[in-house]
């Protein structure tokens, strides 16, 4: 008898199976999902970025007041003795060149500028420690500083005992035994004040200027918990605050 003539399927049959259906619905819902994960990565890295910048700029706020306070201070109590430096930066300086002065080759210093720093030295540490500034205070570095005249070797030791001499002068007191430092206050020097010299290494407009101690006061940078936490731990209260040897240095 007559076979049946097979059908040929068609291509418009192969197209339409489910398969490919399922394939090209597969993709799509994949993409769907990559965009959607794109988008919350991407508005949790803005919100991200926008804390941190929250941060910083609260951060420069707080040093900025800080620094201003101390102005105030300075113009009220001690106008022309204290100089404020501060510009969007990490540390706030204080030049006191203008009182505390020193002789060409010298690192002593007189009686005016040693009374001086007995009584600015607490307003300082009671601005940095009481306000908004304490959010952020690290430390107090003093820093001495020399003219061009003589080689760097020289110059550094010279630089380094002008700073060690303005903390030696933080010991002492008034002929009548009065005008020293509180405990308190000593307590924090121990804690919070380190001495450094530079040599020449920083000049000013004459060598009278650049023969010089500074103040530089460091603030904690947003994240340094761990560090802060270390820091914080070490207590020197009970270490004696001493005073320095008067010849041997």
């Amino acid at each position: 008898m007559f076979n049946p003539r097979p059908i040929k399927k068609s291509n418009k049959d192969e197209g339409e199976k489910p398969f490919w259906i399922s394939y090209a619905d597969l993709m799509t819902a994949c993409m769907t999902l990559f965009l959607v994960v794109m988008a919350v990565t991407i508005v949790m890295l803005k919100k991200k970025y926008e804390t941190q910048d929250t941060a910083v700029k609260a951060r420069e706020a707080t040093i900025s007041a800080c620094a201003k306070d101390l102005q105030s201070i300075a113009d009220q109590r001690f106008s022309g003795q204290a100089r404020i430096e501060y510009s969007k930066g990490d540390a706030i300086r204080i030049d006191l060149g203008s009182i505390v002065k020193f002789e060409d080759g010298k690192h002593r210093i007189n009686s005016e500028a040693s009374k001086f720093l007995r009584d600015y030295i607490p307003t300082v540490l009671s601005t940095v420690k009481n306000n908004q500034c304490k959010q952020f205070f690290r430390r107090v570095i003093v820093e001495g500083y020399t003219s061009k005249t003589g080689n760097y070797m020289t110059n550094l030791d010279l630089s380094l005992k002008r700073s060690k001499e303005v903390v030696c002068e933080l010991a002492k007191t008034d002929a009548d035994g009065t005008g020293g430092l509180s405990l308190d206050d000593k307590n924090q020097v121990k804690s919070l004040f380190l001495v450094g010299g530079f040599s020449f290494n920083s000049q000013k407009r004459s060598d009278e200027e650049s023969r010089r101690a500074e103040l530089k006061l460091e603030f904690w940078q947003l994240g340094d918990d761990k560090k802060r936490r270390e820091e914080s731990s070490i207590n020197l209260s009970g270490k004696d605050f001493g005073v320095c040897p008067s010849l041997t240095y």
